[in-house]
């Protein structure tokens, strides 16, 4: 899901939930667009084995949360049930490097050196092995195995080589903790005559989670610290961490985790930048200027040239995502621990979902494409929580569960290819991509238009302004559920609103938030003016580039995801102090965390939208542009929606919400049968099976002679079949874990054969004894890889002694 400003998609790549592409249809029945079922209703679950229970009784067709991992191997052989594993989860944790307030109050995780040290009380292969009973892979960075970007990054993950290791980790506490003043007594460490204490805020809703916290709260007491354990779901970490000033110390350690992407990118660094840089507003502070920040500089410059493209070429490119790997490992603040790989049921009667690689079978994608084999219209869909956090377009609507949803109310600009990350046109289709970047830039059209905040105007850019790219964009417009055409208002109100809130331009201006702000403020430098030819056709300029035009298209798009009536009624109620756009700041001011699906919430709206129909209100962004009888209009029609619906959740997309009843904990979904909706039934149904690659033979050495050429050999099939249509990638490591060298494959026809060379030259740099090689494949249609290692040892030569 898009933030208001999709234009700036870029920022907001967790909440972007679509995988579609464009197409001129012609007219259709209402009954054949949008999605194959008329109704879902997601249904809490606490309990996976309840939830798999129900799903073996037909109660309930799928559960949105791994089922009890000791349960899978009996599922497997359950004909009635299909599993899909989610490959793109990953648990962490989370450590709170703000100093205490309280001079007596000494928080060992403010030193540097001692974050890095947890790595070392991590017994990550355990974690994996027992806990997660191998569905998972050991993980120490922020992208994982599964990542289409992980093979870049191989060489500084084997640097480090995290090994469980203790002693590694009381020696670097001892010798910080001592030169910081601290005494250990009886074993136990002390500052100032009290123990040092740890509060640990460990999520006892999720078994492997709460596993883990244990595990390293008891680590933490053998090396002398002092734990207090806080047990809670993330309602209770809302409050406790994300909404408390780091520097109170209410908690020092989390167990984190993240449910992968909201759709599968072709470019992850973007994820590194929310993982390790606190300009995402990410990191404990969480942006709050109220708040201790953490701050890095450094992290900050390297992930904002990758996130926008300050780079002349790929392989810069992937030198600043090693950089920004190698400085988050570093820092230690989000210590990554494994990658999951999470097994997802369905009911066997449940046909077409679609496995995103970065969202499972939870991507809007499956829901849309899902058909059922039963006598009914509906699909119940078990979550694990069906409400952990406010649902608002600007600073809300962060955790899975509500993406989840909101993905299916609201389209977006544009979607990705659930198997390659590849942009996809959605509801803007590029007609036309020009970039001079990297190093050139092209004229801005001197008319193109700016939001000119002191002046609450637009204004046009005028002759002197310059952009790496320029995009023309077709707008694919619908109708809104509450039956109101979109137009040229919409995308001008979103257009406008980073330009209003991305700075305080005055100690009395009430349009900042600062967690939305400071994002907003990184973003804004690199939107250079918009033009609107006509209603549905616009050129976007950025001073944007990268090495793949369908990535400069995504970043230039505009889009709104909610109608511009109802945005303009929250700004004025946030304005005036009603709500807060995010949950940093309804902490510091004390008021509500704005959630459009709250019935009491959207009653307020509503209000706010009779006074601005009373008032004849039109917002200072659309003067000119809407007309009284227009707003009227699409005041009335929200005023409507809201008082049948009891919410003020109206999207452009294939769902519409018709409940929410937070007592039964269900959230039903109806289908929006609109003539407007652009895409028809069946449409995704390209993306059910991928054609993954995968090794079907290998053949190399079990010795080689330091200093003789080495052939690594043998076949693959992409689909099912052999085939070379697919890129095969290498890495040969010493008996320390350290790359030697790497490269990739070549093909020896088109059959799938292949041939891996390395001649005397690099044998002789093989360390003698064993060496292992991994080799990736991943088809050209489908990036998950198939993975192979193998071990071989180099014998000296004698000739070369």
């Amino acid at each position: 899901m898009k933030q208001i400003l999709t234009v700036l998609a870029v920022i907001f790549m967790i909440l972007t939930v679509i995988v579609s592409s464009f197409t001129t249809l012609n007219a259709l029945d209402v009954s054949d667009k949008g999605a194959y079922t008329d109704n879902i209703r997601f249904i809490q679950y606490l309990d996976g084995n309840t939830a798999l229970q129900d799903i073996r009784a037909g109660k309930l067709d799928t559960y949105y949360f791994r089922v009890p991992l000791e349960r899978v191997t009996a599922i497997s052989n359950d004909p009635n049930l299909k599993i899909y594993e989610k490959n793109a989860g990953s648990f962490a944790f989370l450590l709170n490097p703000a100093p205490s307030k309280d001079p007596n109050i000494l928080n060992p995780f403010q030193f540097k050196e001692i974050r890095f040290a947890i790595n070392y009380l991590i017994n990550r292969e355990f974690i994996v092995d027992e806990i997660l009973n191998g569905y998972g892979s050991v993980q120490v960075d922020a992208l994982g195995i599964s990542s289409p970007e992980y093979e870049s990054i191989i060489p500084i993950l084997e640097s480090y080589n995290f090994k469980f290791n203790p002693n590694i980790a009381q020696e670097i506490v001892n010798k910080v903790l001592i030169s910081n003043g601290a005494l250990k007594l009886d074993g136990k460490w002390t500052y100032k005559g009290s123990p040092i204490s740890i509060k640990f805020m460990i999520r006892s809703d999720d078994s492997p989670r709460k596993s883990m916290g244990e595990i390293l709260a008891n680590q933490l007491e053998n090396i002398g610290l002092t734990t207090e354990r806080n047990y809670g779901d993330l309602n209770k970490a809302n409050l406790v961490v994300y909404g408390t000033d780091p520097q109170e110390l209410a908690w020092q350690v989390y167990t984190e985790a993240f449910g992968g992407t909201s759709a599968f990118n072709r470019y992850n660094g973007d994820v590194v930048a929310q993982m390790y840089s606190p300009y995402v507003s990410r990191m404990p502070g969480w942006g709050n200027p109220s708040f201790w920040n953490y701050q890095n500089t450094s992290l900050d410059n390297v992930t904002q040239r990758i996130s926008f493209s300050n780079y002349t070429s790929q392989n810069e490119r992937n030198q600043l995502l090693r950089q920004a790997v190698n400085l988050g490992i570093q820092e230690s603040v989000r210590i990554f621990v494994a990658q999951n790989i999470d097994p997802y049921i369905a009911s066997s009667s449940i046909k077409g979902l679609i496995n995103d690689f970065g969202a499972g079978i939870s991507s809007r994608l499956s829901l849309i494409n899902a058909r059922t084999e039963k006598n009914t219209s509906i699909i119940d869909v078990g979550v694990k929580q069906i409400y952990q956090g406010a649902w608002n377009y600007v600073a809300g609507c962060q955790d899975i569960y509500c993406t989840n949803i909101l993905s299916l109310v609201s389209d977006s600009s544009t979607s990705r290819n659930p198997y390659t990350g590849e942009v996809i046109p959605l509801r803007n289709e590029w007609t036309n991509i020009t970039t001079m970047g990297p190093e050139n830039r092209l004229k801005v059209d001197q008319d193109a238009l700016s939001w000119d905040a002191p002046k609450q105007k637009w204004v046009e850019v005028g002759d002197n302004k310059f952009s790496k790219s320029k995009v023309t964009l077709d707008i694919l417009y619908s109708n809104w559920q509450n039956g109101q055409p979109m137009n040229k208002a919409d995308l001008i109100y979103s257009l406008y609103f980073p330009y209003e809130w991305s700075s305080k331009i005055n100690s009395t201006d009430l349009t900042y938030d600062p967690e939305y702000s400071s994002q907003a403020q990184v973003a804004l430098k690199y939107l250079r003016g918009t033009k609107f030819l006509d209603d549905n056709k616009i050129i976007s300029f950025v001073d944007y580039w990268h090495f793949d035009k369908k990535e400069i298209a995504d970043f230039a798009s505009v889009w709104a995801s909610s109608p511009w009536e109802i945005n303009a009624a929250i700004e004025r109620m946030v304005k005036d102090g009603t709500f807060a756009y995010s949950r940093s700041e309804a902490t510091v001011k004390n008021i509500e965390w704005l959630s459009l699906i709250i019935s009491s919430h959207a009653q307020i709206i509503k209000q706010e939208l009779e006074k601005m129909k009373t008032e004849r209100f039109i917002p200072a962004p659309l003067k000119g542009i809407v007309g009284l009888d227009e707003a009227i209009k699409r005041y009335d029609a929200s005023i409507n929606w809201i008082t049948e619906h009891k919410h003020a959740v109206i999207g452009n997309g294939p769902f519409e919400i018709s409940n929410y009843n937070p007592t039964g904990r269900v959230i039903s979904l109806t289908a929006f049968r609109d003539s407007s909706y652009p895409f028809a039934k069946g449409y995704w149904s390209i993306y059910e099976n991928p054609k993954l690659a995968q090794f079907e033979k290998v053949q190399y050495p079990k010795v080689v002679t330091s200093g003789t050429p080495l052939t690594i050999s043998g076949n693959i099939t992409v689909g099912g079949n052999y085939d070379s249509n697919a890129t095969i990638t290498y890495f040969i490591s010493d008996k320390n874990n350290h790359v030697i060298t790497q490269g990739t494959g070549k093909w020896v026809d088109k059959k799938g054969n292949f041939m891996i060379t390395m001649n005397e030259g690099d044998t002789k740099a093989l360390s003698i004894g064993p060496n292992e090689f991994e080799l990736f494949v991943k088809s050209n249609y489908a990036l998950r890889p198939d993975i192979y290692s193998g071990i071989f040892i180099t014998m000296p030569n004698p000739i070369n002694k």
